[in-house]
């Protein structure tokens, strides 16, 4: 296991944070009910969402032996309604938790409108807005936050990957950690998405192009260091961004 923070560690090519102080796994951005909200608009995809999730959790289980799981926001997808299949796939995964005698914390994104309709029929499922553990602080990341010392924040949203250019112009795109430095003595950890449809958005030395308020205002991004997920071979420690800015995409 590789300690990427103090207590976090990543293993494998598993996209999400174990927490070792509380025996969690934290995982982000799952959006179930992507497939069915892209039906509405005419485009049939894949139904894969729900599988991938619990192929990760299973894998983690094995690896891990955590007893809960954090979900940072955005386990759903669909914002103005709760989805015949979304609530079915829901209800599987939550039923799937219980049955492994896991508990269930569940930060609201920005996409988790209504999930309480589901949640609150399981005795093991939690749903809070944000969990302050002192000197680590998980969130979904679409709100602001009051900036603390010497705090390691978690969130998901950006769903960060990294596109990496050779010589002739051809680029590799890879899912990512990254853990950004702020401009105090803390630091923020940015989650992979769990969900398929949602690969990622690409990492840069550029504020504006995230959209988290706390990597906007107060990230050193030449300083950010990506772990980046190669499957079914493991996680690599890349160099600081600053020093890749001559091959990202």
């Amino acid at each position: 296991m590789l300690e990427i923070s103090q207590d976090l560690f990543i293993e494998s090519d598993i996209p999400g944070l174990y927490f070792k102080k509380m025996n969690s796994m934290i995982l982000s951005d799952v959006h179930i009910g992507y497939e069915e909200e892209m039906a509405k608009k005419g485009i049939f995809l894949p139904k894969v969402q729900k599988k991938k999730f619990i192929d990760i959790y299973n894998k983690s289980l094995k690896i891990f032996k955590f007893d809960k799981i954090i979900i940072d926001g955005d386990l759903k997808h669909m914002f103005n309604s709760l989805g015949k299949e979304e609530r079915s796939d829901l209800n599987d995964i939550f039923n799937i938790l219980k049955n492994d005698n896991i508990k269930v914390i569940v930060i609201k994104g920005n996409h988790d409108n209504y999930i309480s309709l589901v949640t609150e029929k399981f005795d093991n499922v939690e749903l809070v807005d944000n969990l302050d553990l002192g000197n680590i602080y998980i969130y979904h990341g679409h709100k602001d936050v009051k900036l603390r010392d010497n705090t390691t924040y978690i969130i998901g949203h950006e769903h960060p990957r990294i596109s990496i250019k050779d010589k002739l112009g051809f680029s590799r795109k890879l899912q990512c950690f990254l853990n950004i430095p702020l401009k105090n003595s803390s630091n923020v950890i940015v989650l992979p998405s769990i969900g398929t449809y949602q690969s990622g958005n690409d990492v840069s030395l550029l504020h504006n192009n995230y959209m988290s308020p706390i990597i906007r205002n107060f990230g050193i991004l030449e300083k950010a260091k990506p772990y980046v997920i190669i499957e079914k071979e493991g996680i690599m420690e890349f160099p600081e961004l600053g020093l890749l800015k001559n091959i990202l995409f």
